[in-house]
């Protein structure tokens, strides 16, 4: 984002009000987090932790990435519960992140959340490091719902917990849901629903489908830049 299109696009507003809302005074005089465009708090009774010692201007950004793609939305805030920030955090434009008073969401460092995509947080969500989640996704450790097995009359649990590995990378308009786990170096493709532990795959695979299997082997997202590189 260039320079005076950045400047433009800051909610000066959000950012002071979030910062000093949420955080102690000298934590919240850094500036810690960094709001852009159109902001809603629909409830911010909850707690942020931010767990890294050297906290500076703007390591929590907050609806600017895919503002370009997806001009007219706002981005939701709707903490009533916990989140965890162990360093750098990007979360795109028009994102609604939703946190239950009893659930906890921990980010670890260099987590990046694409435009429009939706985390809800009942129990518990981890997101370790350097981790690209791409737009339009949705991440929800809760299936909003019982269901009855008519046969012996069992209830399915609705709640889980997810935790996404290092080094993960997640493709456009993917589901997450409860009970999800994620090796290290690990791909999912677009599109795709991810609904159980894949920690007996290795790393380096690539899942796909609905739900998602096994569909590649020996494959690395490449998180840096590759200059002059083209096919």
């Amino acid at each position: 984002m260039r320079p005076l299109k950045r400047f433009r696009s800051f909610n000066i507003l959000a950012t002071l009000y979030f910062n000093f809302k949420m955080l102690k005074f000298k934590q919240a005089l850094k500036l810690p987090f960094i709001f852009n465009h159109k902001i809603r708090f629909e409830n911010i009774s909850g707690k942020i932790i931010l767990k890294n010692k050297k906290i500076s201007r703007g390591i929590v950004k907050i609806g600017a990435r895919g503002s370009d793609m997806f001009p007219h939305s706002a981005t939701v805030i709707d903490l009533k519960g916990t989140v965890v920030i162990d360093g750098n955090l990007d979360i795109g434009h028009g994102c609604l992140i939703r946190v239950d008073k009893k659930g906890v969401l921990s980010f670890g460092n260099n987590v990046t959340v694409g435009a429009q995509s939706k985390i809800f947080c009942v129990n518990k969500i981890v997101f370790k490091n350097q981790i690209d989640i791409s737009w339009e996704c949705q991440v929800f450790d809760t299936n909003f719902h019982y269901l009855r097995n008519r046969i012996d009359n069992s209830i399915e649990e609705m709640i889980g917990e997810i935790e996404i590995g290092s080094y993960n990378w997640l493709g456009n308009r993917i589901t997450v849901m409860k009970n999800t786990k994620t090796p290290k170096n690990f791909t999912v493709a677009s599109n795709s629903l991810c609904n159980k532990s894949y920690l007996n795959l290795p790393s380096f695979s690539i899942i796909g489908g609905y739900p998602a299997k096994l569909i590649g082997s020996n494959k690395e997202r490449v998180f840096e830049k590759l200059e002059g590189f083209s096919k």
